[in-house]
């Protein structure tokens, strides 16, 4: 007759045996459930999940860009001291363009230019005016690559301005023009643009520009600060073809298909 040690010893290591081969197959399992689960997140979450998204083609640097602008310029401040420019004219038609050299994707080096005509203050009769200005400054570009474009420049200039009047004399009435000089020493402004394709785009734009007469009729008279606001449309022209975009990848194709897909282009293109 066994013992009942003895009778009890079988059962015993059965139970262990058969928890040892359980907990060895579920060790076994779990790498391959943790490589699953991975590749179900990753899938979930997109081809972008986990990559470093790279950087888009730059649309910018080393392109020239034009613009055509028009719209409505209204002068304030002096012409010199006690001579404020609303007796005289008030706002007109503008006209000009900006010639641009793109220095990085958000850095463009622009020269711009207008001219506007300006109408005749209130009870000014016979009066009128116009006013060119040249300048030079930088844009700064808050996107690049997509349909909108905002911007905003900072820039100096020149600006020549006559003023004509008439005034009667015994022979009748006689016109003269007083010319001046100034320095725009601030040009600040701001817009964007709109891009239906890639080279052609419409948009708005608001400046704001503020100078000194450095010469002037009657060179007693002192200096003073003179100012104009412009806003308008304008007509935005990149001539150089823009850089081609990589296809996006569809949101149900997994980051390793993608990247061996793009490593199978790759090896075509070499």
């Amino acid at each position: 007759m066994r013992s009942r040690s003895t009778r009890w010893t079988a059962p015993a290591l059965g139970v262990a045996a058969a928890g040892w081969v359980l907990s060895a197959n579920q060790a076994l399992a779990q790498p391959a459930d943790r490589e699953t689960a991975a590749e179900e997140e990753e899938d979930e979450a997109g081809p972008e999940a986990g990559a470093k998204r790279p950087a888009g083609p730059d649309e910018r640097s080393g392109h020239i860009l034009l613009q055509g602008r028009a719209g409505y310029s209204q002068p304030f401040g002096s012409m010199a001291a006690g001579q404020p420019v609303s007796e005289k004219v008030s706002g007109g038609f503008a006209f000009g363009g900006n010639v641009g050299l793109g220095l990085s994707r958000v850095t463009v080096l622009e020269a711009s230019g207008s001219y506007a005509l300006l109408s005749a203050a209130e009870g000014c009769n016979g009066c009128s005016g116009r006013s060119l200005d040249l300048g030079l400054g930088f844009v700064y570009h808050l996107a690049q690559g997509i349909a909108f474009d905002p911007w905003i420049s900072y820039g100096v200039g020149y600006r020549r301005a006559v003023l004509t009047g008439s005034e009667d004399s015994a022979s009748g009435p006689t016109v003269s023009d007083d010319v001046f000089h100034g320095l725009d020493v601030a040009r600040i402004a701001l817009g964007g643009d709109f891009y239906p394709v890639s080279s052609f785009g419409i948009g708005v734009f608001a400046e704001l520009d503020a100078g000194t007469y450095l010469s002037r009729p009657g060179e007693g008279t002192d200096a003073t600060v003179y100012g104009f606001f412009q806003f308008g449309l304008r007509l935005a022209l990149d001539p150089v073809p823009r850089g081609t975009r990589t296809p996006a990848v569809s949101s149900g194709t997994s980051r390793r298909v993608a990247v061996q897909a793009t490593g199978s282009r790759g090896a075509a293109h070499r």
